[in-house]
């Protein structure tokens, strides 16, 4: 296939993947599912294994955090 052939798919395929977010996201506003989102995105936070699981990705965040902090300072960079 050529680079033009490629391109019309690639297109193709956006254009689906588009469509199919805009179709679920409509049905989720009818039947009200969005209306019941937040409060399951918040008891699934609330349960003690997903924090259990979150807990490694939460130290390796603020890790992260403090040697960019600590880079900065030491080249004295401010951030305002």
């Amino acid at each position: 296939m050529n680079n033009n052939g490629r391109g019309i798919m690639t297109s193709l395929i956006t254009m689906s993947a588009a469509g199919a977010a805009i179709y679920g996201i409509t049905r989720g506003v009818q039947n009200g599912t969005f209306q019941r989102l937040p409060q399951s995105i918040s008891n699934a936070m609330n349960n003690p294994t997903v924090q259990q699981m979150t807990k490694p990705l939460q130290n390796m965040t603020n890790n992260l955090q403090d040697e960019t902090n600590d880079i900065q300072q030491q080249r004295g960079i401010r951030i305002f």
